[in-house]
């Protein structure tokens, strides 16, 4: 095979490849060079979650009409001009790689109108596809820049086939959006997708102000003040208290210099800060300003730029740490309790000033026999003996002893009744008093639409999910006792999981069923042990649990006779 030089239109595909992986990295270049351009509004309009088509328009500086072709060259940026600014990088994109990369694998369209030619209505505008310019035209424009990104991978098959469904690639555009709009808290963002409303963020005068407008006023409102300025290094922002925690890592935001960026040490660094105080599978609500000298921090790694080395990273790791703990320890981290207590004495009523009441849901397990009877039958498990560390059930029969984990045990029996009432018809739903408000971030939003009707099939109702007033309305009765917020929260991070083949219902019936099940550590009766010994018996399928994970295992009395020598 002889070496040959690669045609342009290949090198370019090539290109594309490292930079342009889906349509969020779209998103995330054109804002970036929109921000680049001194924009102070920025709206994004989706179609399919940006596969059909991204539009950014910005009100920057614009481009004039021998500019835009000139952008559309690989390796040519306004950016820097000379070596020693990779030295010193103060913008967001500089590589010049992206808006042609993203060209060559789509139908495009720019049109811009420079602010140096503001007495002129017109601007320029440029279309084509796969990198190539076919039309050039003087229109009547806006001061700033459109962008308008078509049929994404058109002439890519390769590439497109790997696309997730619609609401999954909204979802991780809308995280990418959210990073950059909480980088740049006064600018205003609107993002759309197939008409509708799914991130506003007006101009914010502050940084907490920005993130209510993201994560919800509720939850901006708790989160404890960040600020610590040591070795030229400052690191402000907010984090929350140890109570208020997420099951996935998407809002750990760390901004370095105004880029959001994804780096493996960071995100290492505030887990150290948290440690030990959060539960397994657990993670804070952190958004870090990290602001350094541009020489003392490297973008130049990637493509993508997500990722960057630092002059002294062991000092950047320590100033994290150190800032994030100090916030730890103030009094915001344990929340206030207002309990209003039962009069003595039933007297006249009295005018009052509200009190807020604080419902604490109740912490003990449901009772099991509050459950439909089991159908007589033998136990497949034989005659229990007692329980172990308040986890295992200990039975046995004639030939083996079984160590039978009462949780997973539980969550099968829950899983199988879910599934026939859901044949028989809706599930027995539990409607709230006051409906409660969910304040999830936009990606939140987006894949809680995802699994609307799976849930909906099993008792919760929602309301308002299409627009930015998602409400909660019912539950399934077997969570009742559940706090309604935390458990949409963590069916949100539960479902955003891989699927692993699962069916949409079934995987929700085993989120519902593993929430219901009796916990490990619960000291249980022995009629609740042996009901639920028998309750496992009639099961379908009695050994592993919805998700995967074993529920007894067994010993052999012969082998155990063998082991004590015992001949009889």
């Amino acid at each position: 095979m002889r070496i040959r030089k690669l045609p342009d239109h290949l090198v370019n595909k090539i290109a594309a490849g490292e930079v342009v992986e889906r349509p969020a990295s779209v998103v995330k270049e054109l804002v970036e060079n929109a921000l680049d351009a001194g924009a102070t509004t920025i709206a994004v309009e989706l179609r399919d979650g940006g596969s059909a088509l991204v539009r950014v328009t910005d009100d920057g500086i614009g481009m004039t009409a021998e500019e835009i072709p000139a952008g559309l060259e690989r390796h040519a940026t306004s950016k820097i001009a000379r070596d020693e600014d990779l030295d010193a990088i103060g913008t967001l994109g500089f590589r010049g790689e992206a808006l042609p990369a993203i060209c060559a694998v789509s139908r495009f369209a720019i049109t811009s109108r420079s602010r140096a030619g503001a007495a002129s209505p017109d601007g320029s505008r440029v279309a084509g596809e796969a990198g190539t310019i076919a039309q050039r035209l003087q229109v009547p424009a806006e001061l700033g820049t459109t962008v308008e990104i078509r049929d994404l991978f058109f002439n890519t098959p390769a590439r497109l086939k790997f696309l997730k469904s619609t609401p999954a690639e909204l979802a991780t555009t809308l995280r990418a959006l959210t990073n950059l709009a909480v980088a740049h808290s006064d600018v205003q963002f609107r993002v759309s997708n197939n008409g509708r409303a799914a991130l506003t963020a007006p101009r914010a005068r502050d940084l907490r102000e920005r993130l209510g407008a993201v994560w919800g006023w509720a939850t901006a409102s708790r989160l404890m003040a960040v600020d610590h300025a040591e070795h030229g290094v400052t690191v402000r922002g907010f984090a929350s208290p140890p109570d208020l925690t997420r099951g996935n890592r998407d809002d750990l935001i760390v901004v370095i210099n105004g880029r959001p960026v994804r780096d493996p040490t960071l995100l290492h660094a505030l887990l150290d800060a948290y440690r030990p105080l959060l539960t397994r599978d657990r993670f804070p609500l952190v958004c870090l300003l990290l602001g350094m000298a541009a020489a003392d921090v490297d973008a130049n790694v990637h493509p993508t730029k997500a990722w960057v080395r630092f002059r002294h990273p062991h000092l950047v790791h320590e100033m994290i740490v150190t800032a994030v703990r100090d916030a730890l320890r103030q009094r915001g981290v344990v929340p206030a309790l207002n309990v209003r207590e039962r009069p003595a004495v039933a007297s006249a009523p009295e005018p009052q000033a509200a009190v807020p009441v604080v419902d604490i849901p109740a912490t003990s397990q449901p009772g099991l026999f509050a459950e439909a009877a089991a159908p007589y039958g033998a136990p497949a498990f034989g005659r229990v003996l007692g329980q172990v560390q308040d986890t295992f059930i200990v039975s046995t029969s004639e030939r083996e002893v079984f160590f039978v984990d009462q949780h997973v045990a539980h969550e099968r029996v829950l899983f199988e009744r879910l599934q026939a009432d859901v044949k028989a018809g809706k599930p027995a739903s539990q409607a709230l008093l006051f409906p409660e408000a969910l304040d999830l971030p936009p990606a939140g939003r987006a894949l809680l639409q995802r699994w609307r009707h799976p849930l909906e099939a099993l008792g919760f109702a929602f309301d308002g999910l299409e627009g930015e007033q998602a409400a909660l309305q019912a539950v399934p009765a077997l969570l009742k006792g559940d706090e309604p917020r935390r458990l949409v929260e963590a069916a949100v991070d539960e479902l955003s999981g891989p699927r692993g083949g699962q069916p949409a219902v079934d995987r929700a019936m085993a989120f519902v069923a593993c929430r219901a099940a009796i916990k490990a550590n619960t000291p249980l009766a022995r009629e609740e042990m042996e009901r639920l010994v028998a309750d496992l018996s009639a099961t379908a399928s009695p050994y592993f649990c919805p998700h995967g994970r074993p529920i007894v295992s067994r010993l052999s009395m012969q082998d155990i006779r063998r082991e004590l020598k015992r001949n009889w």
